[in-house]
């Protein structure tokens, strides 16, 4: 059983995404870009509707603004998918030199997407078993049903992770049975996983939290009180929107940049670790070496 070795591809993560940061942003830029600007005119809309139920108890707004939050996921759930292709096909060595620009709806694109959409109505199907078999357990079980809950929810992390670390370079390198290949080739390499994507989030939890903290002291609005009447929550959204569209450049600049990073830590951790489980020269993956 092959290991991936943990040590060597957070190495290799971080070397490839800092060494490379200029090529990593090219093949970033234009997805990122675009969540921005649907971001732009999806987000203002969403707490403007959420400030009206608050004061009126209206939900039309809210419901108008529905479409355009669906438009914010979909742009960025695509988005990720496109950058997730484009560095995984970089950090395999499937392209080289630098990048300027990448916008590209190719099959990869197209089988990563359909695989992670499969792993979603997996996992969701997973959450819904697992809160029905909660129930019953707390009918029959007691206070058993939450040791019995627990071990179901580090049930469905530890297939989740075995299915999603391994298919951006899967959906690259073999384009076939993404699902099923990742989680063969992610046998006996759970905890190997879970230890690289630590030392993925956890440094970038803790720059996020610095950022948002330096960020967000510069805006001038004051707490809002746990008693607050809906007019005073509003007059607080309304306010709070307000100081926030004079960031918006800088968190363009400062959201790009951190996103560029986290995608590419992702995505050549799994293509390193990939590699260790396939060689170029063996299997499916042979044509690539």
């Amino acid at each position: 059983m092959a290991k991936i070795p943990v040590g060597k591809t957070i190495a290799y993560a971080y070397g490839f995404t800092f060494g490379n940061f200029l090529t990593v942003l090219g093949l970033s830029w234009v997805p990122l870009i675009l969540m921005a600007i649907v971001a732009y005119f999806a987000l203002p809309t969403y707490f403007s509707s959420v400030a009206e139920i608050v004061t009126t108890g209206d939900t039309g707004p809210f419901l108008a603004a529905a479409g355009l939050m669906f438009l914010f996921v979909a742009t960025v759930f695509a988005g990720f998918i496109m950058i997730y292709v484009a560095i995984a096909r970089q950090a395999l060595g499937l392209r080289s030199g630098p990048a300027y620009f990448y916008f590209s709806l190719d099959a990869a694109f197209w089988r990563l997407l359909l695989s992670y959409l499969l792993t979603i109505l997996i996992f969701f199907g997973g959450m819904i078993l697992a809160g029905i078999v909660s129930g019953i357990l707390a009918v029959f079980l007691g206070g058993v049903a939450t040791v019995a809950f627990l071990i179901v929810v580090f049930g469905m992390i530890y297939v989740l992770l075995r299915l999603v670390f391994l298919q951006p370079p899967l959906a690259v390198a073999e384009g076939r049975k993404v699902l099923s290949r990742s989680w063969s080739l992610s046998k006996g390499n759970f905890w190997r996983i879970f230890g690289i994507l630590l030392a993925i989030f956890v440094p970038l939890i803790m720059v996020q939290f610095i950022m948002q903290i330096t960020l967000f002291s510069s805006l001038a609005i004051r707490p809002i009180a746990p008693d607050a009447d809906p007019d005073e929550i509003a007059a607080y959204l309304s306010q709070f929107m307000t100081q926030l569209a004079g960031l918006l450049p800088v968190l363009l600049v400062v959201g790009t940049l951190f996103n560029a990073a986290l995608i590419s830590l992702l995505t050549s951790a799994s293509a390193f670790a990939y590699r260790s489980l396939v060689p170029a020269a063996e299997g499916t993956a042979a044509e690539f070496a």
